[in-house]
């Protein structure tokens, strides 16, 4: 029985250990793009990405976005969103270019995330407006946060934004949301 247990005890310790050494080396950068077409000028588009508080109108996951800066454009500008039962986060301007683009980080939240950062940005060519978004972000936990990156969630990050252009560009061309 005493061998049993210490059989057991070893394969434990062995799997605890692994576990250990595996989130805490390696680990990659994910990064995600999305572009739609928009009917409306560029200043009407980048108005709306301007403005923090309107992520609440095009995007289903935030239930309500408020400034917690008193700047509420440019680098520095800060937004709370309350995501319901996923919590709140915050989310902060890095980069600004009026008309062309507007860079974002994800400042607090409780997700296992070492950091996230996305650049949006107008264009307009012969065939019309155009948003585009890049989104990088790495997970916690080494090469586990990436095994989970792969498993999980890319595949919703991707859906959730997918869902968030379509709602975007309907509240933008029509002033509500899908």
């Amino acid at each position: 029985m005493k061998k049993k247990l210490k059989v057991v005890l070893i394969v434990f310790v062995s799997i605890v250990l692994s576990l250990v050494i595996l989130s805490s080396v390696g680990g990659s950068m994910t990064e995600l793009n999305h572009q739609i077409k928009v009917n409306a000028p560029r200043d009407q588009i980048f108005s709306v990405l301007a403005d923090l508080e309107a992520v609440q109108h095009y995007n289903p996951t935030v239930l309500d976005a408020k400034y917690i800066t008193s700047n509420r454009t440019g680098i520095g500008a800060a937004r709370e969103c309350d995501l319901g039962k996923d919590g709140k986060v915050q989310e902060r301007v890095i980069e600004y270019k009026e008309n062309e683009y507007i860079a974002m980080e994800l400042s607090k939240h409780s997700w296992p995330l070492e950091f996230m950062k996305w650049t949006t940005s107008v264009k307009t060519d012969s065939q019309g407006s155009f948003i585009n978004q890049n989104l990088q972000y790495k997970m916690k936990f080494g090469l586990i946060g990436s095994l989970l990156d792969k498993l999980f969630m890319k595949k919703k990050l991707d859906t959730t934004l997918n869902s968030v252009f379509k709602s975007m560009k309907s509240y933008i061309e029509n002033g509500k949301s899908a």
